[in-house]
C-alpha cells in the first residue's frame, strides 16, 4: 500500500513568508482509507504535530477517501482549524511513501 502526501502552500494573502502555511493532505487513496491533514514546517516539511496544541495536531479522518463528504469536510477543517482557504492554496508537490 502506498500513501501519497499532497503538499500545499497557502500564502494567506500575505507577502510575509512567516505567515504562509504549508500543509499536507495524505491518504492511501483507496475507498475508506483515512485522510490526514497536518501543518508542515518550512523548509523540512516535517509535521507540526504538537498534541498539546489543538491548533497544530494532526487531524485524522476528516472525511473518508471516495465519499462525497471527504472534500467538503477537508475544506471545513482547513478553514476552521488553521484559517486556510484551500481554494487559494497551490499544490507544490507530491510525496509517495511505501
Amino acid at each position: 500500500m502506498h500513501r501519497s502526501d499532497l503538499i500545499y502552500l497557502n500564502k494567506r494573502d500575505s507577502i510575509n513568508t512567516s505567515e504562509w502555511a504549508y500543509y499536507r493532505l495524505s491518504s492511501g487513496g483507496n475507498v475508506g482509507d483515512p485522510i490526514e491533514l497536518c501543518l508542515l514546517s518550512w523548509p523540512t516539511f516535517v509535521d507540526i504535530d504538537d498534541v498539546l496544541s489543538v491548533d497544530k495536531a494532526v487531524v485524522i479522518n476528516p472525511g473518508d477517501t471516495g465519499f462525497e463528504s471527504a472534500y467538503p469536510n477537508n475544506i471545513q477543517v482547513l478553514k476552521n482549524k488553521w484559517g486556510i482557504d484551500h481554494e487559494k492554496s497551490t499544490l507544490i508537490g507530491v510525496i509517495v511513501k511505501q
